[in-house]
């Protein structure tokens, strides 16, 4: 009887101890519980891998190494998810529209004939998107920061949301820039000043909206600009100050022309996938390819800050002539913008303009 009772005590501490070696096995196989993606470092590739598309208007950081943060920001996000991933993602970038312009690129993300799409969307896909382009919307990048370019901001899980709608899925949205204005016959103070420049803008109603009647605008695709102020099918274009330099766009004329007019944040550092790619993806991929897509963000804001404290003088030294707006003249432009305030609420849509005006003043 009491080798049985031995023997039943020592089964019962082999049984104990294998019970606790299970439960070791199967935290470590869930992550630890509470341990996070970036703590653990590259997953096991199982075996399966997913290849994405990116298409995006933005130059190749390859070939235009200079002033040239969206290029580098999608290239630093492709080398992060195939590290991170241990390649079961791998993400092949097409630079420069060569899988379409912006309208064209978004259709195809719908389609998932892209998987994904860096740059922004456009109005004339939903009309929501709009909301992003109203003039003098934001006034700087700590702005910016708070409302829509990080993971808790109202305006981007206003976005996503819309996103999602759309069949697609926003992942991340990075500061972007402010637009300023280029041309190569003048210089531009108050908006009176362009009533003579053939001005070149980008698809988007409320972007229409602005310029229509102050210039003589037509959208033309970013890829067609440089060529477009050679033969004098435009005279100038509304862009920031380091995108100007990324696209030698002083190399035109000299001298050329800047003004800080900045009156548009553009939202173009959107990173989205098609929701059928995203769908695909097991959870803890989806959870790395996100931390990715902010980590890029991160990489985009240091080196487009970095940038315009130089760009200035950059161009100066290429010819440009650089004019700050004075307080008068910049007063000009807002207020051509405000006038137009009813117009573009129709536009965008009254719920999403009182919406996006709420979180801006809340």
């Amino acid at each position: 009887m009491k080798k049985r009772r031995k023997d039943a005590i020592i089964m019962k501490r082999i049984l104990a101890a294998l019970l606790t070696v299970l439960m070791a096995v199967s935290m470590t196989a869930c992550g630890g519980g509470d341990k996070k993606a970036e703590d653990a470092g590259p997953v096991e590739n199982t075996g399966k891998t997913y290849t994405w598309k990116l298409g995006t208007i933005y130059n190749d950081p390859s070939a235009k190494p200079e002033y040239n943060s969206f290029g580098h920001s999608i290239e630093a996000f492709c080398q992060m998810v195939n590290e991170k991933t241990n390649g079961q993602v791998v993400v092949e970038p097409y630079y420069s529209s060569v899988l379409g312009a912006s309208s064209e690129l978004w259709g195809s993300l719908r389609d998932n004939e892209i998987q994904v799409f860096y740059g922004q969307p456009m109005s004339t896909a939903d009309a929501r998107f709009g909301a992003w382009n109203i003039p003098y919307l934001f006034s700087n990048y700590d702005q910016v920061k708070e409302l829509i370019a990080s993971p808790d901001a109202p305006l981007f899980n206003m976005a996503q949301d819309w996103m999602t709608e759309d069949g697609v899925h926003l992942v991340a949205v990075g500061p972007s820039v402010f637009r300023g204005f280029f041309n190569i016959k003048h210089e531009v103070g108050a908006i009176s000043d362009i009533r003579d420049l053939k001005c070149r803008t980008y698809e988007d109603r409320v972007v229409q909206t602005f310029w229509g009647d102050v210039c003589n605008a037509s959208s033309m695709a970013f890829s067609e600009v440089y060529t477009g102020l050679q033969t004098g099918t435009i005279d100038g274009l509304e862009f920031a100050a380091t995108s100007v330099l990324s696209s030698k766009y002083y190399e035109v004329a000299n001298p050329s022309y800047y003004s800080d007019i900045n009156w548009q944040w553009t939202s173009g550092c959107n990173l989205v996938v098609s929701q059928e790619a995203w769908d695909e993806l097991p959870d803890d991929l989806k959870e790395i390819v996100t931390e990715c897509a902010w980590e890029a963000q991160d990489t985009f804001y240091e080196e487009e800050t970095a940038n315009e404290a130089k760009a200035m003088d950059d161009l100066a030294a290429n010819g440009t002539q650089i004019h700050e707006l004075t307080d008068e003249e910049r007063q000009t432009w807002i207020d051509h913008a405000r006038s137009l305030d009813d117009k573009m609420k129709e536009e965008i849509g009254t719920e999403t303009w009182d919406a996006v005006w709420a979180a801006v003043n809340g």
